[in-house]
C-alpha cells in the first residue's frame, strides 16, 4: 500500500513526459527516386509532399549527390532537396497532420548543405544563408528569425552538411493554438542577382517532447507508460483486496 502513490507519480511523469515523433512526408525527399549524380531538373520542378513559392530567379529540385558534392554523402538518405535563390528569398513548407499544442515543447532538426561543386558560383554563394522554421496559422513559432538561423548566417564549408536544431516551448495561449503545424525551409535572398544563394535540405525532423496526444510516443516511452499503468492497476487491486 505505501507504494500506491509512487506508482500513481511514476503513472503520471510516464504520461505527460513522453518523447514523440511528428510524422513529416518525404523528410529526406527520397520519394523521387534517382540515380546518382541526377536531379528532377531546373527551374519550377516539383517536391513530394512540399510546396514551393515559385519566386521569380527561384529555382527548386531533386538531386541524388555524388562525391564530388559531397564527400563526406549524404545525412539520412539519398536524395536532397536543392532550394535556389538568385536574389529572392526561395522557400518550401509542409503543412503536418499535427495542431500546435499549449505548454508543450518542440524542436525541429535538419541537415543543410552546400554542394562542392556549384562551379561558377563559388566562392560567391553562401550555401548556408537560410531559415528553418515551424509555423502555425501563419505565425512563426521559433525565436525571431533574423538574417538566417541556419549556422547563424555565418555560411559553412562547401562538400558539407551543417545540422541545424532550432526548439521552443509554447505557453498556455500560443498564437496559432490548435492550428496544423507547418515546417518552412527558407534559401534567404540577397536582393542582388549577382548574389545568388544555394541550400540542399535533407534529414528534416520534427518532435514534440511534452506529450501533447497529437502524435505518436516511441517505442520506449510506450514500455515505460505500459509498465507504470501495470504497476498502478496492481497496487489499485492489492489495496481494494
Amino acid at each position: 500500500m505505501k507504494y500506491l502513490p509512487i506508482a500513481f507519480v511514476i503513472c503520471g511523469l510516464a504520461a505527460n513526459l513522453s518523447a514523440s515523433t511528428i510524422t513529416i512526408l518525404n523528410p529526406n525527399f527520397d520519394a523521387q527516386v534517382l540515380a546518382p549524380g541526377t536531379a528532377t531538373g531546373y527551374g519550377f520542378i516539383p517536391i513530394t509532399d512540399w510546396s514551393q513559392n515559385d519566386a521569380t530567379n527561384t529555382d527548386y529540385s531533386v538531386y541524388n549527390p555524388v562525391a564530388s558534392s559531397y564527400p563526406s554523402g549524404v545525412p539520412g538518405g539519398n536524395n536532397v532537396a536543392d532550394v535556389f535563390s538568385d536574389g529572392t528569398t526561395a522557400s518550401i513548407w509542409q503543412f503536418l497532420a499535427t495542431d500546435l499544442q499549449a505548454n508543450d515543447t518542440y524542436t525541429l532538426t535538419g541537415y543543410a548543405g552546400y554542394r562542392l561543386d556549384t562551379g561558377i558560383f563559388q566562392p560567391g554563394l553562401d550555401g548556408c544563408y537560410g531559415n528553418a522554421m515551424v509555423e502555425a496559422g501563419g505565425n512563426v513559432l521559433n525565436a525571431a528569425v533574423i538574417g538566417g538561423n541556419i549556422n547563424n548566417g555565418t555560411g559553412c564549408t562547401p562538400g558539407t552538411f551543417t545540422k541545424f536544431t532550432i526548439s521552443f516551448t509554447t505557453g498556455a495561449n500560443p498564437a496559432g493554438l490548435g492550428q496544423p503545424l507547418e515546417i518552412v525551409l527558407e534559401t534567404l535572398g540577397t536582393g542582388s542577382v549577382y548574389e545568388p544563394t544555394e541550400l540542399d535540405f535533407t534529414g528534416i525532423a520534427l518532435s514534440d517532447t511534452a506529450g501533447s496526444g497529437s502524435a505518436v510516443p516511441e517505442p520506449a516511452t510506450l514500455g515505460i507508460m505500459a509498465g507504470a499503468l501495470a504497476l498502478c492497476i496492481f497496487r489499485f487491486r492489492r489495496r481494494t483486496a
